[in-house]
């Protein structure tokens, strides 16, 4: 991807706290919007991009941001995924998980892939899409445990094209797995969180892409190798050679792997 490219999406997007990402609509190309989205027995904030010419037809992206919001990393991808011509709804973690931290519980997997199915289902809604609309989900560290349970849940597949998971890390904080379900691919820790690389082994069918840095503080690429193997014809992983989680000072490489990433999702054979 070109530099330009880079420095044009770093530029599209300002803030105002984690609360929202305040990326504003350019005209004739895009239009950005605020809303609601109603899933799991609550309203989560969502920003939605309408590209006035679609260039991807038939899909809609979900984009979930870390633990920092919008901020850094989530800005700049979600900036570059505007500037690609996608229908986005863009969901900021921290804000769907304040009332699960405050509570202190963990949510079962059956009640999040629920939610999750609800809120893609909404979208689609609030952006007067096709129920038939094929998702790729696309997360950024926290977000990015989202992607790996989306691919990986039997409930959720129907409907999902692919994922691309950024920095992904090895567990899911607040998921809790049945213990009637756990096995080789539905693994814990011994604080009962769900391991997100074995449960990569569930995806089927499913295309999912990690981007990995090389020097990750969670997960270094070298790490996610050895625990995903082999690229297979629906598990790929990018390696980036970053000095950091967040790739700052690879944001380019990032974004050219994500552009990769994607384009291998949406040529999958029918």
């Amino acid at each position: 991807m070109r530099a330009r490219a880079v420095v044009v999406a770093m530029s599209l997007v300002s803030f105002a706290g984690p609360a929202g990402a305040y990326l504003s609509s350019r005209p004739g190309a895009y239009e950005v919007s605020s809303a609601a989205i109603h899933a799991g027995q609550r309203d989560i904030p969502a920003t939605c991009v309408r590209p006035l010419k679609d260039q991807h037809p038939g899909y809609l992206l979900v984009f979930v941001t870390g633990d920092d919001g919008w901020f850094g990393t989530s800005s700049a991808v979600f900036a570059q995924l505007a500037e690609e011509g996608y229908m986005i709804a863009g969901i900021n973690a921290p804000e769907v998980l304040e009332p699960i931290v405050h509570s202190g519980e963990r949510v079962s997997t059956a009640r999040a892939a629920q939610a999750l199915k609800q809120l893609y289902a909404q979208v689609k809604r609030h952006l007067s899409l096709p129920d038939s609309t094929s998702i790729i989900v696309v997360g950024f560290s926290r977000g990015a445990s989202v992607v790996a349970f989306t691919a990986a849940h039997p409930a959720l597949q129907d409907d999902i094209a692919g994922g691309v998971a950024i920095a992904l890390t090895r567990e899911a904080d607040y998921l809790q797995a049945p213990r009637s379900r756990r096995g080789p691919d539905v693994q814990v820790d011994s604080q009962g969180r769900l391991q997100l690389y074995p449960a990569l082994k569930l995806v089927g069918s499913t295309r999912l892409a990690v981007i990995q840095s090389t020097h990750d503080d969670y997960v270094p690429a070298a790490e996610s190798r050895q625990l995903l193997g082999s690229d297979t014809s629906t598990l790929r992983l990018y390696e980036v050679e970053a000095k950091d989680h967040g790739f700052s000072d690879a944001l380019g490489k990032l974004l050219q792997d994500l552009d990769a990433a994607l384009h291998w999702i949406e040529h999958a054979p029918a």
